[in-house]
């Protein structure tokens, strides 16, 4: 029987062959057995050369199975869940700046418990997040922030485009952090991201490039427990590692 025709997409080689290897039916989904991923055994020394960056506050991370989330001030044993948080296909760290430079005053608009809407005062720590893909040594590196609020609530850190204007366009990162602090901060956080590029390097993950997250990989299609190409659009390389699930 011939094999369907899968056109050449405008990938590096590398890249192309290693989402070949991942998805052989070009079907995207949620793996099975997220627990057995080479990750896992690079994990240990991989959070602590992270932890061990100069400069860097407490590490914040975020394992990538789904399950009920509590905020601060809930109760486990007795209240039912806030959220469900969604499975990922990627495990997540946080690096926030200590310098006070890179803390910040926030706020947010809440409902109390009449369900009129107060603001609600917060405060935000800025840096890089890291998200590591369980599909295959691959990892992405942006600049991020995280915030918490008085009332417990927080604004969580992601890789995945999640901030945009006011014209709905996704925020670029490194100009949104321009406007709050100055030449000499973003520097520090160009060079922090560098120095996750550098540590992931030696754990032997490889930080995918801006320039190719975004390109079109033709022959993949979401599976059933992925959140992708619910509007049609093309499954890209970032999708193809990166992505929620139930």
């Amino acid at each position: 029987m011939t094999k369907p025709h899968r056109p050449k997409p405008d990938l590096p080689h590398g890249l192309a062959d290693a989402i070949r290897n991942a998805w052989p039916n070009g079907v995207v989904d949620i793996p099975a057995n997220v627990d057995e991923a080479p990750f896992w055994d690079v994990y240990p020394k991989l959070k602590a050369s992270l932890s061990g960056i100069l400069g860097v506050g407490a590490l914040y991370e975020r394992e990538p199975q789904g399950a009920p989330q509590w905020d601060d001030g809930s109760n486990p044993d007795e209240d039912p869940p806030d959220w469900d948080a969604e499975s990922r296909s990627y495990h997540l760290f946080f690096l926030p700046l200590a310098d006070d430079r890179f803390q910040f005053e926030t706020d947010t608009l809440e409902p109390d418990e009449d369900g009129v809407e107060q603001r609600v005062s917060g405060e935000g720590r800025i840096g890089c997040a890291v998200g590591i893909s369980l599909i295959a040594p691959f990892a992405i590196v942006t600049l991020e922030q995280r915030e918490v609020f008085e009332s417990g609530s927080r604004s969580e850190p992601d890789i995945q485009p999640h901030m945009f204007d006011l014209d709905g366009r996704t925020l670029d990162m490194d100009e949104h952090f321009k406007e709050m602090v100055d030449e000499d901060g973003i520097a520090i956080l160009r060079n922090l991201r560098e120095d996750i590029v550098s540590i992931l390097d030696n754990h032997g993950i490889a930080v995918i490039g801006e320039e190719d997250l975004e390109k079109p990989v033709p022959w993949l299609r979401a599976g059933g427990n992925a959140f992708l190409g619910s509007a049609g659009e093309p499954i890209t390389v970032r999708d193809a590692f990166f992505f929620h699930g139930p």
